[in-house]
C-alpha cells in the first residue's frame, strides 16, 4: 500500500519556484483543452491556431506589444505592493483614474501645448490620479487596519462608474451620435511610435519603470525596509521602521504606476476615453504578479505571456466564434492552477510504501 504525504522544504530555490510556475501553466493549458473538448472544439486545433495566427503574423506581434505595455505596469503595480504583503486588488480602478487624469489634460490643453509639454503633463496627471485613488485604502490600512483587499476592490467600481458618468455626460463628444466617448485628442497628445509601427513608446516606459522598481527593491534603503517588513512585520517594527508610513508610500506608489498604465492606453492606443477601455488589465496584473512570484523581472516575461492569452483569445473569437467569456475563463484557470500549486513551493510531495 502507498500513501502520500507532504514534507516541509528547508529551502525553496528559484529553480523550484520557476518549475512549479511553468507546470501550473502547462496544467492550465490541459484543463483549458478539456473545456474546449466539452464544447466540441479540438484543443489541438485551438492551440495551433493561436501559435500560427499570433506568432507568425506581423499585425499580431504589434497587438502583442500594445497589450504588453499596460500589463507590464499593472503587473509591477501589484507585485510591488505584494512585496510588502499588501494586496492591491484595485489596479483596475487606478488604471481608470489614470485615464481620467490624462483625458482631463488632453481635453483642456491638447490644442494649446506641444507634445514635449503635454505628454509629461498627462503622465503626471495620471500618476497623481492613480496615487490619490490608492491613498484612501492606504490610510485605512495603516491607521485602522482595514483590509486593503476589500477597499481597493470596491473602489474599482467607483472609478469605473465615475468615468462612465463623464463620458455619458459632460465629456461626451457631441459628434458621436450619443455614443459614450470623448472627443478625439489632438495629435500633440499621441505617444511616439517605435520603428514605424503602431507600437507606442509606452512599452519602453513600462520596462524602464520595472527596472527602476527592481533597483529600488534590491539596492536602496527603502527596498531593504520593504523586504524586512514583508517577511516579518515584527522584525520591521523592532528595527525601527515606520510601518504605517511604509504602507502608505508603497500602496500610493503602486496606485500611481497603475495610473500610468491607463495613461498609456488612452494616449497611445485609443486617443480618446471610451467605455470599458480596460480589458481587465488591472485584474490580469494580479495573475502576472502571482506568476512572477512578485519579482520585477519576472513581470516582464509573464506580462508578455498574458498578452499572448489576450491576443490569442481575440483570434479564437474570430476563427472559432468563441465568446469573450472563454478568455476570462482561461485566465481564471491559470490563476487557479498557480494558487493551487503554490503548496509545492513550500512542501515536497512524498510517496511512501507501507
Amino acid at each position: 500500500m502507498y500513501y502520500f504525504t507532504f514534507e516541509k522544504r528547508l529551502h525553496s530555490s528559484f529553480k523550484i519556484r520557476t518549475s512549479i510556475t511553468l507546470t501550473s501553466i502547462l496544467t492550465a493549458l490541459i484543463i483549458g483543452g478539456i473545456f474546449f473538448l466539452i464544447i466540441g472544439i479540438n484543443p489541438i486545433a485551438v492551440y495551433k491556431s493561436v501559435v500560427t495566427n499570433v506568432f507568425f503574423n506581423t499585425y499580431a506581434w504589434e497587438d502583442l506589444f500594445l497589450k504588453t505595455s499596460p500589463l507590464l505596469l499593472t503587473g509591477i503595480s501589484v507585485a510591488l505592493a505584494a512585496n510588502l504583503k499588501i494586496w492591491n486588488i484595485g489596479a483596475d480602478g487606478q488604471f481608470y483614474m489614470g485615464t481620467l487624469g490624462a483625458t482631463w489634460v488632453a481635453l483642456n490643453y491638447g490644442g494649446a501645448l506641444s507634445s514635449t509639454s503635454i505628454i509629461p503633463l498627462m503622465f503626471l496627471a495620471a500618476v497623481l490620479a492613480g496615487s490619490l485613488w490608492a491613498l484612501l485604502p492606504a490610510l485605512f490600512r495603516a491607521q485602522f487596519g482595514v483590509n486593503e483587499i476589500i477597499t481597493t476592490l470596491l473602489m474599482n467600481y467607483i472609478a469605473i462608474s465615475w468615468v462612465d458618468y463623464l463620458i455619458f455626460g459632460s465629456w461626451r463628444d457631441p459628434k458621436s451620435n450619443n455614443f459614450p466617448v470623448t472627443p478625439e485628442f489632438s495629435e500633440s497628445t499621441y505617444l511616439p511610435t517605435l520603428l514605424n509601427s503602431s507600437v507606442h513608446a509606452g512599452l519602453l516606459v513600462g520596462v524602464v519603470i520595472i527596472l527602476l522598481i527592481y533597483f529600488i527593491l534590491k539596492k536602496t534603503k527603502l527596498g531593504v525596509q520593504i523586504t524586512i517588513t514583508g517577511d516579518n512585520p515584527d522584525a520591521g517594527l523592532y528595527s525601527g521602521i515606520n510601518i504605517k508610513r511604509l504602507i502608505v508610500i508603497i500602496l500610493v506608489l503602486s496606485g500611481g504606476i497603475a495610473g500610468v498604465a491607463g495613461m498609456l492606453e488612452v494616449t497611445g492606443v485609443q486617443h480618446r476615453l471610451q467605455q470599458n477601455i480596460s480589458l481587465g488589465y488591472g485584474y490580469t496584473g494580479i495573475i502576472i504578479a502571482w506568476l512572477a512570484r512578485n519579482h520585477p523581472l519576472g513581470v516582464i516575461f509573464y506580462a508578455f505571456f498574458m498578452a499572448v492569452v489576450f491576443v490569442g483569445g481575440e483570434n479564437l473569437q474570430i476563427v472559432f466564434g468563441l465568446p469573450k467569456a472563454m478568455i476570462d475563463l482561461f485566465q481564471g484557470i491559470i490563476l487557479f492552477c498557480v494558487l493551487g500549486m503554490e503548496i509545492f513551493a513550500e512542501y515536497r510531495l512524498k510517496i511512501k510504501r507501507v
